[in-house]
């Protein structure tokens, strides 16, 4: 189990720093914009406006009890593994942006996956395409700009997802 464990750490180690070193002035600009869209501010104001409107209000109250147990669950788990950000765990990276808190696991991403569900009982199959695919960019997004190594963005989609698929159902 320990060589498993051993394993998974050196291909999450050597898939952050392929992805992180990939950088270029527009990929830079692209996805430090992208990144915001799984941010606690634009998720807040997606639901908001859903709710505002008569023919969505309830998926976006849905939207918005969903964001707020993913934010907590994916805060607690921070708190119990306590995993720091690769920027300050590796040497010469160099962030796009930084955070205060832990790296495990990704909340932009588990967000923006309970979001792609959530909204994709509204929408037809070629928009929730683009919204789940917009939920992975802003997963790579995070990794890119030095934030998080690929297993804290797989995990915190996974999260994202199932709890917002338990919601749905009970909801």
């Amino acid at each position: 189990m320990k060589k498993i464990f051993s394993a998974i750490r050196r291909a999450d180690l050597s898939l952050f720093l392929a992805i992180n070193r990939l950088q270029s002035n527009w990929q830079n600009k692209s996805f430090s914009l992208l990144t915001n869209l799984g941010g606690l501010c634009f998720q807040a104001c997606l639901a908001l406006f859903l709710i505002l409107l008569p023919s969505t209000r309830n998926t976006g109250f849905k939207l918005g009890i969903s964001q707020i147990v993913v934010a907590g669950s994916v805060q607690l788990i921070k708190l119990i593994v306590s995993r720091s950000r690769p920027y300050i765990a590796l040497a010469n990276i160099v962030p796009l942006k930084t955070a205060r808190d832990y790296s495990f696991p990704s909340g932009h991403t588990a967000v923006a996956f309970s979001a792609a569900l959530t909204i994709n009982a509204l929408v037809p199959l070629a928009i929730s395409i683009i919204g789940f695919t917009l939920a992975a960019l802003i997963g790579y997004s995070r990794i890119y700009i030095g934030v998080h190594y690929p297993s804290d963005v797989i995990v915190g989609g996974l999260i994202g997802y199932v709890i917002a698929g338990v919601l749905l159902l009970v909801l």
